[in-house]
């Protein structure tokens, strides 16, 4: 082969290598990066297929838009740039194929990975999922999804009477010690399923679906705390437990963030925040259920019918 044609070959040959890197860092694919068959899907512990695999990027997981629709989410827009997506009344979430952008309920929202289009087909970010109560993990070759919304019904919207009433003697507010010398205003409502249904307490779609599966095996409290002292304080949790009526002890109460950051954090003078304490399933069938703070073995206060 004559010199230059081995030249002009090494040259194309490294436009072409150019050309491919280039279309990889710019998240384009060819047709072979639209693949399908190599991944199991599990959605609440069942084996399913879908037509793509998932794309998996750096800063996360993204999935095509036949898992959304299977968990009973609608999918609209994605011959477009913005892709809508909803669940009922209780969410809408906006995506913007390209961009971490998106909305969530008409609020500013960020999703870890930007949607794609390959090859004329949309993928969604796999995180965002977590609003519409479902939670993913990817093992190897393997998707797994827990679905905790599946029957969830949409909050009631009660009126301020309606919601006192529901609440009946299954709350109580306190002056709690924090981990200084000031003292937090807080109070305390051990949650049932209709509590949880109930929009006023604020708790959003994902987070109320994931509530309500627990609530299967767990004693949920719903804890708003209140900083009217001047300095910095936080309830320490740790020091909490429970005793019903016949002195069996429930303690190690688990700390769930709900959103705006957990109850046991630092909290500022003049702030709130509210949280759910998760404790061990309560076995007993007691009519009352008593709070104690073992920092000084005070009881804090004591719920009504907790069955």
């Amino acid at each position: 082969m004559a010199k230059s044609m081995r030249k002009v070959l090494a040259v194309l040959g490294t436009l072409v290598l150019l050309v491919a890197l280039a279309g990889t860092m710019a998240g384009t694919s060819s047709a072979a990066n639209l693949t399908g068959g190599n991944t199991t899907y599990v959605i609440n512990g069942e084996e399913t297929t879908f037509s793509y695999d998932p794309v998996v990027r750096k800063d996360g997981l993204l999935l095509p838009v036949e898992v959304f629709q299977r968990l009973g989410i609608t999918v609209d827009g994605t011959l477009g740039k913005n892709v809508t997506l909803t669940k009922g009344t209780d969410v809408t979430a906006i995506v913007t194929v390209g961009t971490t952008t998106a909305s969530l309920n008409t609020k500013p929202y960020l999703v870890a990975t930007a949607p794609l289009r390959l090859n004329g087909r949309v993928f969604l970010p796999a995180d965002i999922l977590k609003e519409f109560g479902v939670d993913v993990a990817q093992d190897g070759n393997m998707v797994v999804i827990r679905n905790y919304a599946e029957g969830v019904d949409s909050a009631k919207n009660l009126s301020d009477a309606d919601y006192a009433a529901l609440k009946n003697t299954r709350w109580f507010t306190t002056a709690a010690k924090a981990d200084t010398s000031i003292y937090l205003t807080t109070d305390f409502t051990i949650l049932t399923p209709a509590l949880l249904n109930a929009a006023n307490l604020g708790l959003s779609y994902g987070m109320r679906a994931r509530m309500l599966t627990l609530l299967q095996t767990n004693t949920l409290i719903y804890v708003r705390v209140q900083n009217l002292a001047t300095k910095t304080g936080s309830l320490v949790t740790s020091g909490l437990y429970l005793v019903d009526s016949q002195g069996n002890q429930y303690d190690t109460p688990t700390v769930l963030d709900i959103g705006n950051g957990l109850v046991s954090g630092k909290l500022a003078p003049n702030s709130a925040r509210a949280g759910i304490l998760s404790f061990p399933k309560i076995q007993s069938t007691a009519a009352a259920l008593s709070l104690f703070y073992d920092n000084n073995n005070s009881n804090l206060g004591v719920f009504g019918v907790t069955n």
